[in-house]
């Protein structure tokens, strides 16, 4: 009876420790500095109606015909937009497309021919082909990827593409990288918040990168789970 005693105390005692090698890594290293809360919005809002455009505007490796009316030496057919987001047209020369709509380009070649070269020229860009456009999903998901995203893809809907964080997810460290006028930026979400609507749920936008963290305190109790018999662990004194 003595040495079952013992034992007993044995396993409340590595149930002890273990409780004390969670409350230390809960006090462990903090997340990267990023904004977070209303500041998360500034740099990863809403979708607006003017955000909402952003996955039409134009990308190196789009594929495009300019026509321009009755001027069929100034008029390109399939010329495809440079890595560096550029187009070559006659008379103009370079002309940045990447970053701009198909009816915006339209309206720049417009504004540069009838500066200098022709009177009231009309000039029309269409989109003969598109390069995906995709958002990246990495850390503790159950699909890590690049998955391709839709004019009104969520931050949530972007983790439903990758199935959703793992069980050893931080679910306050949902991480999006974003380059803003060539500058990358990033934010910090919390999943519940946005899960219950108490936060609102941002868009993505082509080209952005969702991270989301790892939690050690939940490897660790997994981990645990995983070597110790549930019978022997919970047996009543």
């Amino acid at each position: 009876m003595r040495h079952m005693t013992i034992d007993r105390l044995c396993r409340f005692a590595g149930l002890a420790v273990l409780g004390a090698l969670v409350a230390a890594c809960q006090s462990g290293a903090d997340a990267p500095t990023l904004p977070y809360g209303p500041a998360a919005y500034e740099v990863i809002p809403v979708e607006t109606a003017s955000a909402g455009l952003r996955a039409a505007e134009l990308s190196p490796g789009d594929v495009l015909s300019v026509r321009v009316l009755q001027e069929p030496d100034l008029s390109l057919d399939d010329i495809t937009v440079s890595p560096a987001g550029y187009i070559q047209m006659p008379l103009i020369g370079e002309i940045r497309a990447e970053g701009r709509t198909a009816a915006e380009l339209s309206q720049q070649i417009t504004a540069a021919l009838g500066e200098r070269y022709l009177r009231d020229p009309n000039v029309a860009v269409n989109i003969v082909s598109q390069t995906a456009r995709t958002v990246t999903v990495e850390g503790e998901v159950e699909n890590p990827g690049i998955y391709a995203v839709q004019r009104d893809t969520t931050l949530l809907g972007a983790l439903a593409l990758a199935q959703s964080p793992t069980q050893l997810a931080k679910r306050d460290e949902i991480f999006v990288f974003r380059n803003v006028d060539g500058q990358r930026m990033g934010a910090r979400f919390e999943l519940e918040s946005l899960r219950n609507g108490v936060a609102p749920n941002p868009q993505i936008l082509p080209g952005d990168i969702v991270v989301v963290g790892y939690s050690a305190r939940r490897a660790m109790f997994q981990d645990f789970l995983r070597a110790t018999p549930l019978l022997n662990v919970f047996t009543l004194f």
